[in-house]
Parts: C-alpha cells; sequence; structure tokens
C-alpha cells in the first residue's frame, strides 16, 4: 500500500438554483485517481429579503463560508488531505478549516497546446494557488497531484459534482417536507 492510497481530495462547490433564491453547496471526496469516495450536499439556503437588507454584500460571505462551506466540510468522514475549489472567493473559508486548500483553474496559456500535446499536458493547463496567508499549501498541493495532473483533468470532478448538485436540487433532496 503506497502512501498515495491514504490521499483524499475533496472537490468543493457551491451553486445557484431559482434566479438565485436558493444557494447550495456540496463536496465530492475521492481518492488520489479522482474515483468518488464520499459525497455531501446541503440543503437549499434561502435568504429572506429582509436578511437580504441586513447583510448587505456581506451576505454570500456569510452563506458560502459559514452557512455551507465550514460545515459541510467539517461533516466530512475521511481525513480530507486536500480540498480543491475552483471557484477564487471559495478561498476565503481556508482560515476557517484546518485541512488545506487551494484554487484550481484552467491556465490560460493553455489554450495554445496541440492536440498531440493534450494526453501529457493537463499538468501545464491549471494554475493552483492558495490564500495568502497560507502561501505553502500551492506548492505542497501542486507536489501532491503532479502524477494525476499527467493522468487527469482536475477540474473534471467539478463537472460531475456541478451536475450531481443540479440532480440534487431537482430531486429536492435536503429539503423538508414541511415549510414554516
Amino acid at each position: 500500500m503506497s502512501e498515495t492510497d491514504n490521499l483524499r481530495l475533496a472537490f468543493f462547490d457551491i451553486e445557484l438554483f431559482e434566479n438565485g433564491a436558493a444557494i447550495r453547496g456540496a463536496m465530492l471526496i475521492t481518492d488520489i485517481e479522482t474515483k468518488p469516495y464520499e459525497f455531501r450536499i446541503t440543503g437549499p439556503v434561502r435568504p429572506s429579503p429582509i436578511q437580504r437588507v441586513l447583510y448587505g454584500d456581506t451576505l454570500d460571505d456569510y452563506v458560502h463560508i459559514d452557512l455551507i462551506g465550514v460545515p459541510l466540510i467539517r461533516a466530512a468522514k475521511e481525513k480530507l488531505s486536500l480540498i480543491l475549489v475552483a471557484n477564487p472567493s471559495l478561498l476565503r473559508i481556508r482560515p476557517k478549516l484546518s485541512s488545506p486548500m487551494v484554487l484550481i483553474r484552467r491556465d490560460s496559456k493553455s489554450s495554445n497546446n496541440s492536440p498531440t500535446d493534450a494526453d501529457d499536458s493537463n499538468l501545464r493547463t491549471v494554475t493552483i494557488t492558495a490564500h495568502r496567508d497560507f502561501p505553502t499549501e500551492a506548492p505542497a498541493a501542486q507536489a501532491m497531484l503532479a502524477s494525476i495532473m499527467q493522468k487527469r483533468d482536475l477540474l473534471e470532478p467539478f463537472e460531475r459534482l456541478r451536475a450531481a448538485l443540479g440532480e440534487a436540487h431537482k430531486q429536492k433532496v435536503g429539503e423538508g417536507t414541511s415549510k414554516s
């Protein structure tokens, strides 16, 4: 058993539904090969008009960090080796967590890759960024992910996560049957 067998990657994202009236978060925990290991999703958070007024421009941080992100990530059954986000604003959660977190984005320079380079260019096609208070997490994540990035697109699990979020919202997963 290699040391990478116990690595757990958490792909975390937040989506808006119902024209922004409902906000959900989800986390797909995978092994190092991005095979699903655990999936967690929140019920929809629906801020009231009064909350929108009172919170103003702090509402997104409150909902994304305090109501969705921190509780969802802390609920993971597995010890997370690395949390990956594709939305830069979600990096603001990092100071409230004990697990390392990085932003992963498609590298704008990668559009020059020719099709013949596609099979071995995934390492060059993403940029990994850490929260400004945790600068060493980016190079550590790069080292942890180097071998898998040569074989897999690390942004693809976010597509699965968003599709699962959409399906869960359609099926009303996590919504109570009573309205109060």
